[in-house]
C-alpha cells in the first residue's frame, strides 16, 4: 500500500467517477483503475461495489476513505511544518463540539494578541486527532476522549441529549424509553466519532431497526439533517442552541439520560512548550468565558 493508492481511492470516494478522477490527479483511467486494485489486493479487501447499479463503497471503502483523508491532511501538515522555518506555525486538532464553540474566540484572541503566530486548526474525531499526535503533526490536541495532558486545567463538559423536528414525536408518549427512540427514523454518528458507541449501545444497534437510520460524516451536517427532519438524533445540546429556544427543534424526553461529553486537552508538544503553553493559556480563559454565556448545554470545569 502507498500514499498514491490512497490518493486515488480518496479523490474516486469524493467524485464518483474514474474519468473525472484520473483528470483531477493528471493521470490515464487505466492507471487510477489500476492504483485502486491494487489497494484493493494489498489490503485484501473490496472497496467499491462492482456490482450496484451506480457507483458505491462496501463498508470497508468507506472506512478506508476516511483513513486516506487523513492521509492526505498528515502529508499537508507534514509540508507545512517542514517549510515553517521560524517557528510559528501552531497546529492544534480540536473535536468537532469545541470548534463551533469556543474554539472562533481562541482564533480570534490569538490574531489580535500574538500575530506573529499562525495558528492551524484541525477539526476531527478522536481516532483521526489521534493519528496526527502520533504522526508528530499537531502542537496541542482538545479531545472527547484519553487522559488530560500535565499543565491542561480545564475541561468543557457539553449536555447530551435526544433532539428531533417536533412534528417526528407528535403523539408518542413521553418521555421515550430506548426501546421506543428505536421506533423513530434516527440519525447517527460514524464509528469514529465518540458518540457513536454509547448512541449504539443505547438504541441497542445490534437487534433489528425497525425505522431508516441515517448517517452523518460531522456534528454540522448531523444538525442540518435534524432541521430538514431525517430523524431524531443524540447529540450535544448547545450545538443546537438556537434551535432548541426557537422551538424547531426539541429536546425529548427519556427515561435514561446519555453521559455528557467532556472535551478536555490530551496532548501537547513539549518540544514546543513555551507557544503551546501561551495557546493553552488563551483557550482555558476563552473556554471560561464562552460557557459562561452558554451555561445552560455547557459547564467549565477547573482540574486539579
Amino acid at each position: 500500500m502507498n500514499f498514491k493508492q490512497l490518493e486515488a481511492f480518496y479523490w474516486l470516494s469524493q467524485i464518483q467517477n474514474y474519468r473525472r478522477t484520473a483528470e483531477r490527479l493528471g493521470l490515464t483511467q487505466p492507471a487510477v483503475s489500476a492504483r485502486i486494485q491494487g489497494l484493493e489486493t494489498d489490503l485484501g479487501k473490496t472497496l467499491i461495489d462492482r456490482d450496484a447499479p451506480e457507483f458505491r463503497l462496501t463498508d470497508q471503502g468507506v472506512e478506508v476513505a476516511e483513513f486516506a483523508l487523513s492521509f492526505l491532511h498528515l502529508r499537508e501538515a507534514m509540508t507545512a511544518r517542514l517549510q515553517d522555518k521560524k517557528k510559528r506555525r501552531i497546529s492544534i486538532g480540536v473535536a468537532g463540539m469545541a470548534t463551533i464553540t469556543w474554539g472562533p474566540a481562541l482564533r480570534d484572541r490569538v490574531m489580535a494578541e500574538h500575530p506573529d503566530i499562525l495558528l492551524d486548526f484541525y477539526s476531527a474525531s478522536d481516532l483521526q486527532l489521534g493519528k496526527f499526535i502520533e504522526a508528530g503533526t499537531l502542537d496541542l490536541a482538545f479531545t472527547a476522549g484519553g487522559e488530560r495532558a500535565r499543565n491542561a486545567h480545564f475541561s468543557v463538559i457539553y449536555d447530551v441529549g435526544w433532539v428531533a423536528r417536533p412534528d417526528l414525536i407528535e403523539g408518542q408518549i413521553l418521555p421515550m424509553t430506548p426501546e421506543t427512540l428505536r421506533d423513530l427514523p434516527l440519525v447517527l454518528y460514524p464509528k469514529s466519532s465518540p458518540l457513536f458507541n454509547p448512541v449504539a449501545e443505547y438504541v441497542d444497534e445490534m437487534s433489528t431497526r425497525p425505522a431508516p437510520r441515517h448517517y452523518g460524516n460531522s456534528l454540522t451536517t448531523i444538525c442540518e439533517m435534524l432541521r430538514l427532519g431525517y430523524g431524531a438524533s443524540a447529540l450535544s445540546k448547545v450545538a443546537l442552541e438556537e434551535d432548541l429556544l426557537a422551538g424547531r427543534l426539541v429536546e425529548i424526553p427519556v427515561t435514561r439520560p446519555i453521559a455528557p461529553l467532556k472535551v478536555t486537552c490530551s496532548y501537547v508538544n513539549r518540544a514546543r512548550r513555551k507557544q503551546v503553553g501561551t495557546i493553552l493559556e488563551i483557550a482555558q480563559e476563552v473556554a471560561q468565558e464562552w460557557c459562561k454565556a452558554h451555561s445552560r448545554y455547557s459547564t467549565f470545569t477547573h482540574l486539579p
